[in-house]
């Protein structure tokens, strides 16, 4: 009786080779969308110290703040920045964040969010976020309208899309 060698062919190992490198692609690219979106919720966060002074601003004085200084934040949009934002604009209570950086993925640099804040007829200030639906009620008196993400939606939280 022949004995036959045991092992793998070359066949069987390409095969694994490749299924191998499928996988890793999958993954790479997984990998760069959750990066992308760690990014966006640093802008987030950064926005969330300008919601404050908006909403205050517009509970004192029944408009919606012109600007960073009506709002009562610093003047300078680029005082609110971080790794992945170079700054936070006011607009007539309108947030828009403005992605860039030396660390900031591709996908984002010079890309904008915005947030606008609607008011409810229960006058409860409700943010509007990205591509998303307006909420129920009317923009702030005197508010700029609302701007669509210019990040693609793949990247936005749910709550944004």
């Amino acid at each position: 009786m022949h004995e036959r060698n045991k092992g793998f062919t070359l066949i069987e190992l390409m095969i694994v080779v490749a299924i191998i490198g499928i996988l890793a692609s999958l993954a790479v690219s997984a990998y760069q969308t959750y990066t992308v979106r760690a990014q966006i919720s640093e802008g987030l966060e950064m926005a969330a110290g300008a919601k404050v002074p908006i909403v205050d601003a517009y509970t004192n004085d029944g408009i919606a703040p012109a600007d960073r200084t009506a709002a009562g934040m610093t003047p300078d949009p680029t005082d609110t920045r971080g790794s992945f934002v170079s700054q936070v604009v006011v607009t007539d209570g309108r947030v828009d964040i403005t992605f860039s950086g030396p660390r900031a993925h591709q996908a984002i640099i010079g890309k904008t969010l915005s947030l606008t804040p609607y008011v409810t007829p229960g006058n409860i200030v409700m943010w509007r976020c990205g591509n998303a639906g307006a909420p129920g009620g009317a923009l702030l008196q005197n508010g700029a309208n609302h701007l669509p993400a210019t990040v693609e939606p793949r990247y936005l939280p749910s709550s944004c899309r």
